[in-house]
């Protein structure tokens, strides 16, 4: 949902962002440099593997990377320069016509897209560690179904920010697991238990162990 938002309403409201502030150079320049230096951190986040511990707020800083790029794509329409004007009519229409039609007619794939990186689990082993699981695979080729568990940890001196200290990824073609596993944690051993039972023509009982004892004090 949020990234065919996107791509619907930041076109727009780059170009109101880029028409109602034409007159204040100031100002103008402060929001582009503000979404320019945030984009640019989100961006070093996903790279390292660095979030913010609400799923929300990570899906909008993701997604503004589209609006700063309609932002810097309107400036370029608004140039005085008549070539620097004319690509950035080409890269527009390109950008923009690509997005529309992903949000459209390509609706489907998106959402698929979508929900292969939605956390369909969140689970606070400790205080300062998180344990976040997604089902990747809900397309229309029934031989890739993935688990993708990872751990993250707080970071001390900004709260609001998080960075993995483990993942691990589960193929489910031959061995079917739940859709939100059994997650505890022992803090005295330091040690994630996870384990699924899934009752079909058999049952398919699964247990595994990921110890964070090291990766902890990082």
């Amino acid at each position: 949902m949020y990234i065919t938002l996107s791509l619907l309403v930041y076109p727009i409201a780059g170009y109101f962002l880029v028409r109602l502030t034409r007159h204040q150079q100031r100002l103008q320049k402060f929001i582009v440099l503000t979404f320019i230096t945030l984009s640019l951190l989100t961006i070093l986040g996903l790279l390292t593997h660095t979030i913010t511990i609400s799923q929300n707020l990570n899906w909008l800083l993701i997604t503004a990377t589209y609006l700063t790029l309609s932002v810097l794509l309107w400036l370029v329409h608004f140039s005085t320069i008549g070539s620097l004007k004319t690509i950035g009519k080409v890269v527009m229409v390109f950008c923009f016509g690509l997005g529309y039609l992903a949000a459209t007619a390509g609706f489907f794939f998106v959402m698929l897209a979508s929900n292969d990186l939605e956390t369909d689990q969140g689970v606070w082993l400790t205080n300062d560690l998180v344990y976040k699981e997604r089902n990747i695979g809900q397309g229309p080729d029934p031989s890739v179904r993935l688990k993708e568990v990872e751990v993250y940890k707080k970071v001390s001196w900004f709260p609001l920010v998080a960075t993995r200290l483990e993942a691990k990824t589960y193929d489910e073609w031959n061995l079917p697991l739940k859709r939100q596993l059994d997650v505890s944690y022992s803090d005295q051993k330091e040690i994630l238990y996870l384990s699924s039972v899934v009752e079909g023509y058999k049952t398919f009982a699964w247990a595994d162990t990921i110890s964070l004892r090291k990766k902890h004090y990082r």
